[in-house]
């Protein structure tokens, strides 16, 4: 089930990206809001590569929740992310309490209070 769950959470960027025009950051509310790049294609691909790909451990991870809770799977079974670039051959994965203290909080403030209004700033507001 984990090709289903890849293409769900994929899914689920997508929806976000697509509902977020009718979210809080409107057009008006994000004047003051600057974005360097042109409203072009190259800079609406970039916005929203960058908040799929913020979100996608932190969506993944809700969807493996829910598969587990729904009865789908026996376990559940998150994202493993691994400290460095590339990793230690014998490297650890970074625990869910991590994930969960520090990592997630980190990721959504980055993707509410940046990413998406750059994104529909971009996106939408020519």
């Amino acid at each position: 089930m984990k090709v289903e769950k890849h293409f769900a959470t994929l899914v689920l960027c997508l929806v976000v990206l697509w509902t977020s025009r009718f979210a809080l950051y409107s057009c008006g509310a994000l004047g003051d809001h600057r974005v360097e790049a042109a409203s072009s294609w190259l800079a609406t691909a970039a916005a929203g590569g960058f908040l799929t790909l913020f979100m996608y451990p932190l969506a993944y991870d809700v969807v493996s929740f829910l598969t587990y809770r729904l009865g789908w799977e026996a376990s559940f079974d998150h994202l493993e992310i691994y400290p460095g670039d590339p990793p230690a051959p014998n490297a650890r994965p970074v625990s869910l309490k991590t994930k969960l203290l520090l990592f997630y909080p980190l990721d959504l403030a980055a993707v509410i209070f940046f990413l998406l209004p750059w994104w529909t700033k971009v996106a939408y507001c020519g």
